[in-house]
């Protein structure tokens, strides 16, 4: 019997349990692990069931049986819950970057041909990493809900400032359009025309943020489920943006931002489990 799921912009789609392995493998889990959720999962499935419940009900199963896996399964809110703004969501496009061997700037002014421009972020990387250096100017939209896709006329205007920057400036090599979510179909179609790079939750399929996160385990400090949004702000305000970096930081300097002793341990502890293999 075929089984009808909605979406999170409220449209339908046939029930594809392959998706839902794909994401429990991305998050760590093995083959069983995996055959269980699924098993446990088709015991409470029914028609138009949310997208929402059936992640939910497998974080359930999977907080049961893994506890690090099923931290790393909310990965895509974890990304929601850098939000409401965007700056947070630019600090960890930096360090995103800085894990692939890149130098970053952030918030910069840079003059253009016409206009001064505020870029969110520029990456720059050079020998021995790659052959020819290339400065990059990215553009990045944070979107504070997972159906919203990024449109055309985002990556019209990061192009048309891109090439009013590069017109005085010929050491910018190229302009990336990053967001959280997904690009609509004529973005895509654009951006390879023109040759604007992007990177969003799923894309490039190979080289999506989803990939560069898990590659090198460049896990957002959101990922911990009970952390006060109080704490996120202090914790970002000292670019303490990934686990590593929250497991880097001396437990002195964390006493210095208002942190409690036993809160520190705790909140190092659940960044171990989940960084756990």
């Amino acid at each position: 019997m075929q089984i009808l799921v909605k979406k999170s912009d409220g449209s339908l789609e046939q029930l594809d349990f392959n998706k839902v392995r794909t994401a429990l493998r991305r998050a760590g889990a093995n083959y069983s692990l995996i055959e269980e959720v699924i098993d446990a999962l088709q015991q409470e499935i029914h028609p138009n069931i949310s997208t929402k419940e059936i992640y939910k009900l497998a974080f359930k199963y999977l907080k049961d049986f893994e506890p690090s896996v099923a931290a790393r399964f909310g990965l895509k809110n974890a990304l929601i819950k850098l939000g409401p703004n965007g700056y947070p969501f630019e600090t960890f496009i930096a360090a995103l970057l800085k894990g692939r061997g890149y130098e970053t700037q952030l918030r910069q002014l840079i003059q253009g041909k016409c206009l001064i421009h505020e870029i969110d972020v520029i990456a720059f990387r050079g020998p021995p990493l790659v052959e020819k250096p290339t400065k990059s100017i990215l553009e990045c939209k944070f979107h504070n809900q997972p159906h919203i896709k990024c449109n055309v006329q985002v990556a019209l205007y990061s192009w048309a400032r891109f090439l009013d920057i590069k017109d005085v400036n010929p050491s910018i090599t190229d302009c990336w359009l990053v967001t959280n979510t997904k690009f609509s179909g004529d973005v895509i179609q654009y951006a390879d025309c023109v040759g604007l790079k992007l990177l969003g939750w799923s894309f490039p399929k190979d080289e999506s943020i989803q990939v560069r996160i898990e590659e090198n385990k460049l896990y957002p400090i959101t990922l911990i489920k009970d952390l006060k949004r109080h704490e996120f702000e202090t914790l970002h305000s000292k670019n303490i943006i990934l686990l590593k970096d929250l497991l880097a930081t001396d437990n002195k300097v964390l006493l210095s931002l208002g942190f409690k002793e036993k809160r520190i341990e705790k909140l190092k502890e659940i960044s171990r489990i989940i960084l756990q293999k």
